[in-house]
């Protein structure tokens, strides 16, 4: 039996007798409940990267700083159970990384295919594909890397169309992107496989056309998009059933609308952080994913900034984040 039994690197079958003494032994590991959002624009680009409990409400703490001044990172759920990891923004080709356990600066982990920003990631445990963004054209490429390791990243394929600012998400199979601008503003929903190389599918379309770097938050079975710049600001949020494919269906809405905000996530509780309405915010808001409804205030960022990049170690394309049997 493995010391450390957890679906991103053990496999096979576990006997719920090997799994109660796993938890019960200690030896089972847990992902953290911790949010980061990084960098963003007060208007002036900033390298700062503070945190939240997911769980808890109250205001962010600092966590560290990014290797430069950043803003537009492709972040939304570009972690593991240990790492959040940041994509190109100021138009660099660079990734970079921190660990979610410790608080500290990042680190150099390699490079995208190509320099962009606005750009989205979808994961799970083992793979992130980092889809679209602006070159400064709009490019509809996709590009992977393992999470566990360092490296520069590999051509996946592509999007159905080239747009900058989708919202990007997962299930533990199953990668969505939608709207963005094109440079029109769009309501497209595509997705992939994320085991397999290839293009993207169509899934659906959103209720409504969303742009401006569109927020996304995702348990295992559901996805929520928004809200954004629609092209003015919008409260609007829509939610998918990642397994189907469908249009999205309205899910509430956040407490102020703005565009260009950072999403994170565990199973049940979504954050929605900064963005501007014109002006820069430092609001967070959170809400329930399985359940819908209006979003209520959990805090405030650390620097009011809008086009920030939010991770976190529970998100849906970790299986919820995976606790363990309790």
């Amino acid at each position: 039996m493995a010391n450390y039994p957890q679906i991103d690197d053990c496999s096979g079958i576990w006997t719920l007798k090997e799994v109660n003494d796993a938890v019960m032994g200690g030896y089972w590991r847990e992902a953290g409940s911790r949010a980061v959002f990084a960098g963003g624009q007060t208007p002036t680009s900033q390298d700062v990267i503070d945190y939240v409990t997911i769980a808890s409400t109250g205001n962010a703490a600092d966590f560290g700083n990014l290797d430069s001044a950043k803003e537009y990172m492709g972040t939304s759920h570009g972690c593991n159970f240990t790492r959040a990891i940041f994509n190109g923004g100021e138009l660099t080709n660079v990734i970079q990384y921190i660990t979610f356990v410790t608080t500290g600066n990042a680190t150099d982990f390699g490079d995208l295919t190509q320099t962009t920003q606005s750009s989205a990631t979808a994961c799970n445990s083992t793979r992130a594909v980092v889809g679209g963004g602006y070159t400064p054209a709009r490019t509809n490429v996709m590009s992977y890397y393992a999470m566990a390791s360092t490296g520069n990243a590999i051509d996946f394929g592509d999007l159905t169309s080239g747009r900058s600012g989708p919202g990007g998400l997962a299930s533990p199979t199953r990668g969505v992107w939608a709207g963005g601008d094109t440079p029109t503003i769009v309501n497209i929903i595509d997705f992939i496989e994320l085991s397999t190389l290839g293009n993207a599918v169509d899934f659906g379309d959103l209720s409504e056309v969303k742009g401006g770097t569109v927020g996304a938050n995702a348990s295992s079975t559901r996805g929520v998009f928004g809200a954004d710049r629609n092209p003015s600001p919008d409260t609007n949020l829509d939610y998918i059933t990642i397994a189907s494919q469908g249009n999205g269906v309205d899910f509430g809405d956040v407490t102020v609308g703005r565009g260009d905000s950072a999403s994170a996530n565990n199973s049940k509780r979504a954050l929605y952080s900064g963005g501007m309405n014109p002006s820069n915010s430092d609001v967070i808001d959170y809400w329930d994913i399985n359940t819908g409804g209006a979003a209520s205030d959990f805090g405030d960022l650390s620097v009011t900034r809008h086009g920030i990049g939010g991770a976190s170690p529970c998100h849906g394309g970790l299986n919820d984040g995976y606790q363990g049997t309790k």
